[in-house]
């Protein structure tokens, strides 16, 4: 199972490749209305049946495409946009009017541009070659099928005019969509590395963070340490006899306590052997030692 950031990007990019397959049904619509309004001014006549087939043709395989991408179908393709796929499609839909309206074919052909735009960030050179290749391939078969046919009003000569300037064009596309897609390309890898070394520098930041603070926590517990610590430093007042000690205020001080009060010195009292045999001569209470 992938992480949430994962999933909300893949979820981003199919919303994505809906977006752009919402914009080729719009183009299917436009092709098809030019269809009808090349017919209804007389440049063209559509049977019943062609007509019947274009429009089919047309539901068939965008229903086709829309259910591979609402059921993520798609993610099973090395390319999940299926934009070789379905500029093929509406190639080979496309020869259906290409066929059928032979007198206005320069303005079918035409209404071929907009579907190899889509291509445009997607495909590689490499692609366009061989999708260019395909749909001259299925108009030389288209002419040969007329050819062969006798068509009335055939004239090989405008229509071999006709293949060479759409193939121009459609290798004119191959060269700078390729180019095209192949500085996207780049640019997704340097954005990648820019995001590499951003994050690597982010986890840096983190860390030297994480060592500063650790720093900072441990000069407070030096600092608080230190605070507990009372050290006697200067000149001290003491009495020659006594060994009292003078104090700041003035008085004389027993040395234990004036030194318990300046530092975390415990007293716990004894007698020395000299002091005893002054104070206990009839004792002798450092026998044992």
């Amino acid at each position: 199972m992938g992480s949430p950031m994962a999933e909300k990007d893949l979820d981003i990019k199919q919303r994505l490749r809906l977006q752009r397959f919402a914009m080729a049904v719009a183009t299917y619509a436009i092709i098809g209305s030019a269809a009808m309004l090349i017919t209804r001014l007389g440049l063209g006549e559509m049977s019943r049946t062609q007509w019947m087939s274009f429009i089919l043709a047309g539901l068939a395989g965008n229903i086709v495409f829309f259910l591979l991408f609402v059921t993520g179908r798609n993610l099973v393709f090395k390319d999940p946009s299926l934009t070789w796929p379905q500029i093929f499609y509406s190639a080979l839909w496309g020869m259906i009017p290409l066929y059928a309206l032979p007198g206005a074919r320069p303005i079918v052909l035409m209404f071929y541009i907009p579907a190899f735009s889509f291509g445009m960030l997607r495909l590689t050179r490499r692609q366009y070659f061989s999708l260019t290749g395909s749909v001259l391939g299925l108009y030389a078969m288209l002419l040969g099928l007329e050819f062969l046919q006798g068509r009335q009003g055939f004239r090989l000569d405008y229509e071999l005019f006709l293949f060479a300037i759409f193939g121009i064009l459609l290798m004119w596309f191959s060269f700078f969509g390729g180019f095209v897609s192949n500085i996207r390309r780049q640019l997704n890898i340097q954005k990648e590395e820019l995001q590499k070394a951003h994050d690597e520098i982010q986890i840096e930041v983190e860390e030297r963070k994480r060592a500063q603070e650790d720093k900072d926590r441990l000069i407070v517990e030096l600092q608080a340490a230190l605070g507990k610590v009372k050290t006697l430093g200067g000149l001290l007042p003491i009495c020659a006899s006594c060994k009292k000690i003078r104090d700041d205020a003035g008085y004389w001080r027993q040395i234990e306590s004036y030194i318990h009060d300046h530092s975390e010195v415990e007293f716990s009292h004894g007698i020395c052997p000299e002091c005893a045999k002054k104070i206990y001569p009839d004792f002798d209470i450092h026998k044992d030692n």
